[in-house]
């Protein structure tokens, strides 16, 4: 190596070192021009720096693409919180993160089962993810109706936020790459969803710890992965031959459903897709409680279960998903 080369390795190295994520992203080839790539993520970030009001914010960047696929930013790992702080050091004083607190009377998706707020995205999946500052937090809501919204300071910390205050903007647009060959180890891909699938086998397991499980092995690799959604026969048989890979046995399968326990058509999937295919077993759903959890029987039928009971004395698989 020459002394150039050398010195030249050592200054990079150096300035990359000290200075992380301050440094303004590379533009990544498939990102629009102007926008910030954070590779791991797969996603596309732009930051506007004049403020704006949340419901101005929809709309500048739904206006960013021309397809309308863009949308105000949405913080789903602590790795993104950490590139988005970067991203912002220097240049705004406080982002919107675009979350609302909602009000349930009981949602098991989201370990509620009394009346409470919780925070949601507008696809109406759950904020799993948070990095609140101290004094700030759902309670603050409680107190507070008006501090429903989310802003995310340059330090990374969040705080509670007027839906009618501004804050600077950040647009995100996700790289849609299929994941037949990039599905990370342990999991399974469906090309027909476009998803990625991993099945967990445990005993003495409810539904919402199943759930958290799901959440900790997408987070390893930077996604929002829960209990599965179903959305087709095709699916469901998908579904039922994962589990029986994990357990030839098993006799139950945890699904990502919740509803109302006397109305099958009151029902909801955690990640926010339509609960339009349905494949209730007969007299299905029953009970007496207002929630309800689902689970798929050996048959490929579904049954409704309560989410704070454990199926221990059965063969149950939970089955896991993200989409790409």
């Amino acid at each position: 190596m020459t002394l150039f080369h050398f010195i030249s390795f050592f200054l990079t190295s150096l300035f990359s070192t000290t200075v992380g994520l301050s440094i303004p992203p590379t533009t990544f080839p498939n990102c629009p021009k102007s926008w910030h790539h954070d590779e791991p993520g797969r996603t596309c970030y732009h930051l506007a720096r004049r403020r704006m009001r949340l419901t101005e914010a929809h709309s500048y960047c739904q206006k960013m693409i021309a397809d309308g696929s863009a949308h105000v930013l949405r913080v789903e790992c602590g790795g993104e919180n950490d590139f988005i702080s970067g991203l912002v050091k220097g240049h705004s004083e406080k982002v919107w993160i675009d979350a609302r607190a909602r009000f349930d009377i009981v949602d098991g998706a989201a370990g509620l089962f009394g009346p409470g707020f919780v925070y949601r995205w507008p696809n109406g999946k759950i904020v799993r993810y948070s990095n609140w500052a101290n004094g700030n937090g759902l309670e603050e809501v409680g107190s507070s109706n008006s501090n429903k919204c989310i802003n995310i300071k340059s330090d990374g910390h969040w705080m509670n936020a007027n839906c009618s205050s501004t804050a600077a903007v950040i647009c995100e647009k996700k790289l849609h790459r299929p994941y037949s060959k990039h599905c990370p180890k342990h999991w399974v891909y469906n090309k027909e969803t476009q998803a990625c699938y991993r099945t967990i086998s445990k005993t003495n397991m409810t539904i919402l710890e199943a759930d958290n499980k799901c959440f900790d092995y997408g987070f390893e690799h930077r996604q929002d992965a829960m209990l599965t959604s179903i959305e087709s026969e095709s699916e469901n048989q998908f579904v039922m031959n994962l589990a029986k890979e994990k357990d030839a046995n098993f006799e139950f399968i945890y699904l990502g459903g919740y509803g109302r326990s006397r109305n099958g058509n009151k029902w909801h999937w955690m990640d926010g897709s339509e609960f339009n295919y349905m494949n209730w077993d007969r007299g299905m759903p029953f009970g007496r409680r207002a929630l309800a959890v689902l689970v798929m029987n050996k048959r490929g039928k579904w049954i409704n279960h309560y989410a704070d009971k454990i199926l221990s004395q059965y063969n149950a698989v939970a089955v896991c998903k993200f989409k790409s």
